[in-house]
C-alpha cells in the first residue's frame, strides 16, 4: 500500500491537520503545530520530540492490545476496511476549510534608528 500522504492529497491534508492544530493554540502539539505550520520543523521532526514519542507509543500500543482482543472476524474486516478508511481519512483532512496561519511579522525598520549609530547586525543580513 502507497503512503496516502505522499500523495498531493495527502500533502494538503498534513498541512491542512497540522493549520488546526497550530490554531488550537493549545499546548506543546499546538507549539510543534506552529513550527511546522512557519516551515521551521517537519512533520517527521515530530518523532525526535521525547514526550510526543512516548504519547504516541503509549496510544499506539493501547490500540494494538485492544485490536488483538478482538474476535479473529472483527479484525479481519478492520485489516480488510483499513485502507478505505485511510483514503476516506486523507480525502476529509485535505478538503477541510482550515484559514492558513499568517506569516510572523517582522519588525519594520524605522528611519530614526539611524541615529543611534551602525547596528551590529545590519552586514549579517
Amino acid at each position: 500500500m502507497t503512503n496516502p500522504f505522499t500523495t498531493a492529497e495527502g500533502e494538503q491534508a498534513q498541512r491542512n491537520l497540522f493549520r488546526a492544530l497550530a490554531a488550537a493554540d493549545d499546548g506543546a502539539m499546538a507549539d510543534f503545530a506552529k513550527e511546522v505550520v512557519a516551515g521551521r520543523r517537519s512533520p517527521r521532526d515530530l518523532l525526535t520530540q521525547g514526550w510526543a514519542v512516548e504519547s504516541v507509543m503509549d496510544e499506539t500500543l493501547a490500540a494494538v492490545d485492544k485490536f488483538h482482543r478482538l474476535p479473529e472476524a472483527e479484525r479481519e474486516v478492520l485489516v480488510e476496511e483499513g485502507p478505505a478508511f485511510l483514503e476516506e481519512y486523507v480525502a476529509g483532512l485535505a478538503g477541510m476549510d482550515v484559514e492558513p496561519t499568517p506569516p510572523p511579522a517582522r519588525p519594520v525598520r524605522d528611519d530614526d534608528d539611524d541615529d543611534q549609530g551602525p547596528s551590529l547586525l545590519r552586514d549579517a543580513w
